[in-house]
C-alpha cells in the first residue's frame, strides 16, 4: 500500500476534524434547545400532522446526542493520547484554525513541518487504532 503525501494526510486530518466540529454545533444546538412543552397563551397556531410523535422525536434526540457525546469523546481521548508539541499543532492547525503563520514565533520552517508531519501521522495512528 502506497504511503500517504503530506497533502493527503493534511485533507484526511480536516475531514476528520469537519466531522469533529460539526458534532460539537450539532450538540450545542441540541443542549439549548428545549425539550419541555410550552404554553404560549398570545399566538394561535395550526395544528400539523407529524410523521412521529413527540415521544418518539424526544427519543431520537437523545439518541443523537448520545451519539455525538461519543464522537467528541473520541477526538478528545486520541488528543490525550498524543505527545505535547502534537497535541499544540494539531490544536492550533485544525480545532482552532488559527492563522497560517501561527508557528513563525515558535519554530523555524523545517522544524515547524518535520513536527507537523509527525503529529499528522500520530493523530492518524490513533484514528486508524480505533
Amino acid at each position: 500500500m502506497k504511503a500517504l503525501t503530506f497533502k493527503e494526510k493534511q485533507d484526511v486530518l480536516e475531514d476528520l476534524f469537519k466531522k469533529y466540529h460539526r458534532a460539537v454545533l450539532q450538540l450545542k444546538c441540541l443542549e439549548e434547545r428545549n425539550f419541555y412543552p410550552t404554553i404560549q397563551f398570545d399566538t394561535v397556531k395550526e395544528k400539523k400532522m407529524y410523521y412521529q410523535d413527540k415521544g418518539s422525536q424526544l427519543n431520537d434526540q437523545l439518541v443523537l446526542k448520545e451519539e455525538l457525546e461519543k464522537v467528541i469523546a473520541t477526538f478528545e481521548f486520541i488528543l490525550d493520547c498524543l505527545s505535547m508539541e502534537s497535541k499544540v499543532i494539531i490544536e492550533k492547525e485544525f480545532i482552532e484554525r488559527v492563522g497560517k503563520d501561527w508557528w513563525i514565533d515558535y519554530y523555524s520552517r523545517s522544524t515547524y513541518y518535520r513536527l507537523k508531519t509527525r503529529a499528522m501521522e500520530e493523530t492518524l495512528f490513533y484514528f486508524s487504532c480505533l
